[in-house]
């Protein structure tokens, strides 16, 4: 085998880097056998996906008997004859490494009972003697010997899955697990005995989950990575494991890291904090030290949150369980001077087919009225109708001559005034009151997307989070996707006002300004709903408006690639959630939004009344274009006269 692997894994690459969950036999009297378990080791093929037999003895005997009990096909092997191939499914003696891709092989072969008790009784004292020096099942056993001393040396974790088989005679094997709480951050191995083999007794199959045996960690020191902003001299635990909200931290964190604390209490384990001041870096060594580049480059093992995102597949592994959620919103006061927004409430009052009806009105009566006038023989007819009508629409009257110079008088023309009059006022009355119902009752003027933002006079700022400082670092980081062509145009605008001022406010700092007014604060929901409840009445909550930057988003517990405790984290968070532990601890911190009850008149602005100021400006024009044309008229007679 030595001439085989030499320096050169790449036919044991063949065997070992499968994807499949696949069964290793490896014989610890082989040469190679340290090169082949310490390249493993390096390449973190120590797992839960491959299951290792490490047998101390020549595998010919206890190759055949795993063949003849269990029937195992479709064997990958390694030795001194033939090469490795993927698709070879003989199994010969004088195999040193075998590879199965059968689970069922190491799972009937490594849980066993003790079969001490089933020995043939005429080994009489040989059997007696064996007992009273055998190793006690579910133990933990002192690690002596040379292949130990190999194995204490390896990146074994709390996933692997070995075991280890040691003769004791011709027909017996005592089987031990072992297994690493984890290797790189301070464990020891582990030796546990959980049974012996002997060729032809029928083993029974122990269905007790591996965590369960695996339960205490022993005090094992297990790297967590938290954001702090700005990080403190000197951290203490305490700052995010309290229920009150901490100011330099995301109410988000808090949670993660209590949910995280509590399995680390339930199984032993030292949780070591390190602090950064931001979540997403740009995965280069010599970056800025971040959540995202810790973990990628395995220097930390659990991040509390993150948000499941693209950019991180393939970089970081995520545990199923969600722990909590994080929307973020820019806050502001709806500003009670200035234009406003363009609003044309002045034809909303009415429906199309309502309008439409006060049209009809004003024709009949306007044939009625000219009707009229010709009968009457004024002077001017056409120009009394309408203005008669425009009159009446405007609850006016309107009057062209002395009724004393009219030759006859019309009763129609007096009744029709009287009737189109009266259905005007009517109309006025309905009209004004939805006006004045809209100014009482209907909602504020906001701002609905980044661009009204943008060109609004309202300053942004921003709370100092590890998110908002890789907003703006990093060019293809988004709060979200759908809108990055308008936060690109606020960040030109926010870079620009970092010149004159800075940008980033404590969440006190940044509800107090915009309860002054003239800013709009970014923050994160829950910190802002606590500070907005303690500090705002009544009407200033009526005042406040909302636009939302960050969608909802379902955050989860970030670890390594290729995590030996994913698993462990799955089971635990999943443990913790079907008891409500995780809702307890999430509703414990989080924030109930404030809202405006009822409402309160609004102001309106001179965008609102635009269209009244649109039409009195038309009517000002009309009225000179009319005076002019009367001038030249008057001008263009007196010269006829002269004439």
């Amino acid at each position: 085998m030595d001439e085989i692997i030499g320096e050169d894994f790449t036919k044991l690459d063949v065997c070992l880097a499968q994807r499949l969950a696949m069964g290793v036999l490896v014989n610890a009297n082989c040469q190679a056998f340290e090169k082949v378990i310490n390249y493993a080791s390096e390449n973190m093929m120590l797992d839960s996906k491959r299951k290792w037999l490490i047998i101390s003895v020549n595998a010919d005997k206890l190759s055949e008997a795993i063949v003849d009990d269990y029937n195992i096909n479709h064997l990958v092997k390694i030795n001194n004859e033939t090469n490795i191939n993927e698709n070879d499914t003989e199994c010969n003696n004088g195999t040193d490494v075998l590879c199965c891709n059968i689970t069922e092989f190491l799972d009937d072969m490594v849980i066993l009972n003790d079969t001490n008790n089933k020995r043939d009784s005429e080994s009489g004292e040989h059997t007696k003697q064996n007992k009273s020096n055998a190793h006690v099942p579910g133990e933990i056993q002192k690690c002596e010997g040379k292949v130990f001393a190999i194995l204490d040396k390896l990146n074994i974790s709390v996933d692997a899955d070995i075991t280890y088989a040691e003769t004791t005679d011709n027909d017996t094997y005592e089987l031990f697990e072992i297994f690493n709480f984890g290797k790189i951050q301070g464990g020891s191995l582990l030796v546990t005995k959980i049974g012996s083999y002997s060729n032809g007794l029928s083993p029974s199959r122990d269905s007790s989950y591996a965590y369960y045996k695996r339960w205490d960690f022993n005090k094992l020191n297990m790297r967590i990575i938290v954001v702090m902003s700005p990080i403190p001299e000197v951290f203490d635990p305490a700052m995010i494991l309290g229920r009150t909200r901490n100011a330099r931290t995301a109410v988000v964190i808090q949670i993660g890291t209590q949910v995280i604390q509590t399995v680390a209490e339930l199984h032993n384990i030292e949780l070591v904090y390190t602090v950064v001041d931001r979540w997403v870096g740009d995965f280069q060594r010599n970056g800025t030290y971040t959540v995202t580049n810790a973990l990628n480059f395995r220097e930390a093992d659990i991040s509390p949150i993150i948000r499941f995102i693209p950019p991180f597949f393939g970089k970081l592994d995520f545990v199923s369980t969600v722990l909590s959620s994080i929307e973020t919103k820019f806050y502001y006061r709806i500003p009670s001077s200035g234009p406003g927004n363009f609003e044309n409430q002045f034809l909303t009052p009415l429906t199309a087919g309502a309008w439409w009806g006060v049209v009809g009105l004003c024709v009949v009566c306007g044939v009625v009225l000219l009707t009229s006038s010709l009968f009457e023989e004024r002077p001017f007819s056409l120009p009394y109708s309408f203005f008669s009508v425009f009159a009446l629409v405007c609850q006016q009257f309107f009057e062209d001559t002395d009724e004393k110079g009219i030759k006859r008088s019309s009763a129609a023309r007096k009744i029709t005034i009287l009737i189109t009059g009266m259905s005007c006022v009517l109309i006025y009355n309905y009209y004004t009151s939805s006006v004045v119902s809209w100014l009482l009752n209907g909602p504020p003027p906001s701002i609905n997307s980044l661009a009204e933002l943008i060109n609004s006079p309202l300053q942004p700022i921003f709370e100092d989070i590890g998110y908002t400082r890789s907003w703006l670092q990093l060019p293809d980081y988004y709060y979200n996707k759908r809108n990055a062509e308008d936060e690109d145009k606020l960040k030109k605008k926010i870079f620009k006002q970092m010149k004159k001022m800075s940008i980033f406010r404590t969440v006190d700092e940044g509800i107090e300004l915009v309860k002054q007014g003239g800013y709009a604060y970014h923050t994160e929901t829950n910190a802002a709903n606590d500070r907005i409840s303690r500090t705002f009445d009544q009407r200033e909550m009526c005042d406040m408006g909302s636009l939302q930057v960050m969608e909802k988003t379902m955050l989860f517990a970030a670890v390594q690639q290729h995590s030996p405790y994913k698993e462990f984290f799955n089971w635990s968070f999943m443990r913790l959630n079907e008891r409500g532990i995780i809702s307890c601890i999430r509703a414990r911190m989080s924030s109930q939004e404030s809202s405006c009850e009822g409402s309160s008149p609004r102001a309106l602005a001179l965008g609102g009344a635009a269209p009244a100021f649109i039409l009195l400006l038309g009517g000002y024009v009309l009225g000179m274009l009319i005076m002019m044309m009367e001038r030249w008229h008057y001008r263009y007679q007196g010269n006829q006269l002269q004439l």
